[in-house]
């Protein structure tokens, strides 16, 4: 996978600063394309459901 602060979470396709904004909900980068989106929502609730696999909560 490529360097994530230089490729658009949603499409992957390289970005720089003057064609992408940041996702502030998973501090990632989203191309002009995709922002806005219903992918980059998909792909948004892919990445925060990503977060926890493999973790289990020990305070139980």
């Amino acid at each position: 996978m490529g360097d994530l602060k230089n490729t658009c979470f949603v499409c992957k396709k390289p970005v720089t600063s003057e064609n992408s904004e940041m996702n502030t909900t998973v501090n990632l980068p989203v191309c002009a394309d995709c922002k806005g989106t219903d992918a980059e929502k998909k792909a948004e609730k892919e990445a925060l459901d990503s977060l926890a696999d493999g973790f289990v909560c020990g305070c139980i």
